[in-house]
């Protein structure tokens, strides 16, 4: 009867464990892009989730050695924002409105105007892209390769709408997602 109970003891320990939201104990999260202006607004900053979180189901998989996982709804909407990005993607010279450009912010703890990055930049290291159907990041490349675009240029939705935002931390690299809200 013991072992019994020790072992549903120590399989309701690690389902608890991996319910917990992955938080960074020193830096805060935010998105941001044209949308909200660019900056560290509280209606942009990110909240840790944990990795059987349902709203990055599609993408769990991808998450498994994650160690750091924050996520936000934002809407890109579908007004003009008076510029635009263009890349040539998958061989394709594509323009889009400048309102469906994103970044996320990583900043200390509890200070929102002390930035460590905007991923993606050289600071901040090669961002994986998770969602590509949704999201385009371009390379983490200095100089514009046949227009591609470079690790300061702004990673950019296809489209308009409302989506949640992940980025993730691994022990060696990072990613981000946009993952429509259905």
């Amino acid at each position: 009867m013991k072992k019994v109970l020790m072992f549903a003891m120590t399989l309701a320990l690690l389902l608890g464990l991996s319910g917990c939201a992955l938080a960074s104990k020193t830096k805060d999260y935010y998105a941001t892009g044209n949308f909200n202006g660019w900056d560290t607004v509280e209606s942009g900053k990110m909240t840790a989730i944990s990795k059987n979180d349902s709203r990055v189901a599609t993408i769990a998989d991808d998450l498994k050695e994650a160690e750091v996982l924050y996520l936000a709804e934002i809407v890109l909407p579908d007004t003009e924002a008076g510029w635009t990005v263009t890349y040539k993607i998958n061989g394709t010279v594509t323009e889009l409105d400048g309102n469906l450009t994103v970044k996320v912010i990583r900043t200390t703890k509890d200070d929102p105007d002390t930035r460590d990055f905007w991923a993606q930049n050289p600071e901040s290291g090669e961002i994986t892209n998770l969602t590509p159907d949704t999201l385009y990041i371009p390379p983490f490349v200095e100089e514009n390769v046949d227009q591609a675009g470079t690790w300061n240029d702004n990673p950019v939705a296809y489209a308009a709408g409302t989506y949640y935002i992940v980025f993730a931390e691994f022990a060696e690299t990072k990613a981000m997602a946009l993952i429509p809200v259905e």
